[in-house]
């Protein structure tokens, strides 16, 4: 896996599903998968103290995780100490991990990919990079809903017409593409303590509270404007029978001035009294504001949202869901746990679509999710009629918990996970050898800059003067460290050729790449080190 900057939610940090997610999902493989050793590759040093501060306080087998340079990689791979490449996007990156396992693995080698958000036109064109670097048999991208599989088979659909409209020969990619659920940690969303809870948000004995999680975005969540229409409208007409109601809205602040406007909005409508705000709750906090809840909410309208992660959380938690009929909701929330609430499409999105790629995508997402109605008076009376039904509720409740235990706690998903890999290892392709095509070829194109782009391999050099007083760029100590160069220094009193000094290196660095120990010598030669012998 890579340790790119924004795959996972730090502590501290506001919580993003994304990458709340490949979090969870790093930490369940550490815990419950039998892979002998999770390989993280890091591109710089910042990324590694990172990975601590994540891992710091996980109660794993630490002795399973090993952090790598990126420069280790082809080296890794070319001894077949690597048997899955799991990427937790399912664009950027993606496809370079796919040209180095075909130009560096001694033996085959799966490359999985996870899908989230795809609604992205800059996450869409990354696509195309892969006609000309496609994947191969026991390649898969891991789709968390039958929603997000139909979206990317789509994709690669058109992708694949328009350049055969361009006069592209070539096949279509062609990925596994497994509907794999996400996961969550069930027992510990278990034991809230719901009368404490409940005081904490001030909800009367008998209230029936209705609770939403989510980011607090309209531009790319969902917009809770109607939601709290629908309270105004339970407020005022309860119906006979029916106890008070209250919503209580929570999740990290996303840049923007929601809750404030959320807050104005319910004083506007003469609810404020029945509104609970909890911004930016800390994540240990899930577990008591879903025990003091009743009932989940969760009327999401845009199409960022691939999966739904807190649905799945709130069933933990023993709720009955009312959902949006949307995205990943239609797998995970059925006539035995909840409600779907019916959505529709009233805009024409050609326009959005052609003008896409310039837009900025949070107004975007904004226009795009303003488009869907998740019909209101079916919400409405949904939510009455569970308000009313204590019963009902907990038979609902009950049959989400068993269905979050038995398909969604990271346990039950991890072993999907190596179903799948398993799988795809038997029948997985040779790599071809071939090289990166779509390659910044640096060399090629930027070797005109120096002088000359030529070693004299006869050159004859020494050590300089003062060659023990030297500083290396943590970011090299990847390829080389002081004592490769003190060694090298040390046979280099008399002079030495340039091939000479690089053949002793090579033997030196026998474990990493071969272009690594010329770049030692071209380094010794730029810092002054060695310089040029007559003799």
């Amino acid at each position: 896996m890579l340790a790119t900057p924004g795959t996972w939610s730090m502590p501290g940090q506001p919580l993003v599903g994304r990458t709340v997610a490949n979090a969870q999902f790093l930490k369940a493989l550490l815990t419950y998968s039998r892979f002998d050793e999770i390989a993280i590759f890091i591109g710089e040093t910042a990324d590694l103290a990172s990975l601590e501060k994540l891992t710091e306080n996980w109660d794993v087998a630490e002795e399973r995780l090993a952090a790598y340079s990126l420069w280790q990689l082809p080296e890794l791979l070319a001894r077949g100490r690597i048997d899955v490449m799991h990427h937790a996007s399912h664009g950027d990156r993606l496809v370079d991990l796919l040209a180095a396992r075909n130009r560096y693995a001694g033996k085959p080698v799966s490359v999985t990919g996870q899908i989230h958000s795809l609604s992205y036109p800059r996450f869409h064109q990354e696509l195309s990079r892969q006609l000309l670097i496609p994947p191969s048999r026991g390649d898969a991208l891991f789709c968390s809903s039958t929603a997000g599989r139909g979206v990317i088979e789509k994709s690669f659909e058109r992708l694949h017409a328009e350049a055969k409209r361009a006069g592209f020969t070539g096949a279509a990619p062609s990925w596994d593409l497994p509907v794999v659920p996400l996961g969550i940690e069930f027992d510990a969303l278990q034991g809230g303590d719901r009368a404490a809870a409940r005081r904490a948000l001030e909800i009367p004995d008998g209230a029936v509270l209705l609770t939403c999680l989510a980011r607090f975005t309209e531009f790319d969540k969902l917009d809770l404007f109607p939601l709290i229409r629908v309270l105004e409208r339970l407020v005022r007409e309860p119906g006979a029978g029916m106890p008070p109601v209250y919503l209580l809205l929570a999740g990290a602040r996303q840049g923007t001035k929601t809750p404030e406007m959320l807050e104005l909005w319910a004083k506007h409508l003469g609810v404020a009294d029945r509104l609970r705000l909890r911004v930016d709750f800390a994540d240990g906090d899930k577990k008591q504001l879903l025990a003091a809840s009743d009932v989940f909410v969760s009327p999401v309208d845009n199409i960022q949202e691939t999966f739904g992660q807190s649905v799945i959380e709130a069933m933990a938690a023993g709720l009955p869901v009312i959902a949006s009929d949307f995205d990943g909701y239609k797998d995970t929330v059925d006539e035995t746990v909840g409600v779907r609430i019916p959505t529709r499409n009233h805009s024409d999105w050609s326009e959005l679509s052609e003008l896409g790629p310039l837009l900025y995508e949070r107004p975007l997402h904004l226009v795009l999710g303003q488009s869907i109605e998740v019909d209101l008076s079916i919400l409405e009376k949904s939510i009455r009629e569970l308000a009313s039904d204590a019963a009902r509720r907990q038979q609902l409740g009950a049959a989400a918990r068993e269905r979050a235990r038995t398909r969604y706690d990271w346990k039950a998903v991890i072993r999907r996970y190596e179903e799948e890999w398993t799988r795809l290892l038997g029948v997985a392709a040779r790599p071809s050898g071939a090289s990166h095509p779509l390659q910044l070829d640096f060399g090629a194109f930027f070797g005109h800059f120096t002088t000359t782009n030529t070693v004299d391999a006869t050159q004859r050099v020494m050590r300089s003067e003062r060659a023990d007083d030297f500083v290396i760029y943590p970011e090299l100590k990847h390829l080389f460290v002081e004592e490769d160069v003190r060694a090298l220094l040390q046979n280099c009193t008399a002079p030495k050729t340039i091939e000479q000094l690089t053949t002793e290196m090579r033997q030196r660095l026998v474990d990493r790449r071969p272009w690594i120990a010329g770049f030692v010598v071209g380094w010794l030669l730029k810092q002054g080190l060695l310089r040029s012998s007559a003799a």
